[in-house]
């Protein structure tokens, strides 16, 4: 692990960085397919997400095979591992893209914003992870993941270990303090009562 990243402080990496939403989970504490729940009358969670981050040059979603979500400029990728939370999404993606590292963020966070993307951009400095940290709370599932790091993904995988903090601690990465301001972006929708008082508050 390297230092933490303060915020504010700019990144050095002149890779290509690309965006996965990951849109592949079983939804099991929702009840239904958390990608397709309605953000307001006329877009969903994961439209509006790909709406805030089309700006990158490499575009993904990450789905089991049961999802159909064409989003126009996004490329629909196939869950290889889908047994293995979203670790096998990360993974499947990072095989596939042709970017050094890919921005992911889970599709129940909706209100995950264009801003916030780029300033993790701004920030990532070509580590194996870049991990974004609300207060003492990590976010593992809205982090910048090097392409380097397929390896180790495929061998937490094979061995049964699909805990994403697991198998980001045995690279080298470096985790980024998330200005308070900026939480919000990173609040997640998982039952429907947060569902509820997530769409009070938006009212």
């Amino acid at each position: 692990m390297r230092n933490d990243v303060k915020a504010g402080m700019p990144g050095c990496f002149d890779g290509k960085i690309g965006v996965a939403v990951l849109a592949g989970g079983k939804s099991l504490r929702m009840g239904r397919d958390k990608a397709g729940l309605s953000y307001d009358a006329d877009t969903t969670f994961l439209e509006k997400l790909c709406r805030s981050l089309d700006f990158f040059p490499y575009r993904y979603v990450s789905r089991n095979v049961s999802q159909h979500y064409p989003i126009d400029g996004f490329e629909s990728v196939t869950d290889d591992y889908p047994e293995c939370g979203p670790a096998g999404g990360i993974l499947s993606v990072l095989r596939k893209t042709l970017a050094d590292a890919v921005l992911f963020v889970g599709c129940d966070m909706p209100d995950f914003s264009e801003a916030e993307a780029k300033r993790l951009v701004s920030i990532y400095n070509g580590e194996d992870v870049l991990v974004p940290v609300t207060g003492d709370v990590w976010q593992p599932v809205s982090a910048v993941y090097s392409v380097r790091v397929c390896r180790i993904f495929e061998e937490s995988l094979r061995r049964g270990d699909y805990r994403l903090r697991n198998i980001i601690m045995q690279t080298d990465f470096r985790t980024a303090d998330v200005p308070e301001e900026c939480f919000f972006n990173y609040v997640n929708i998982n039952t429907p009562g947060e569902l509820e008082s997530f769409r009070r508050g938006h009212s």
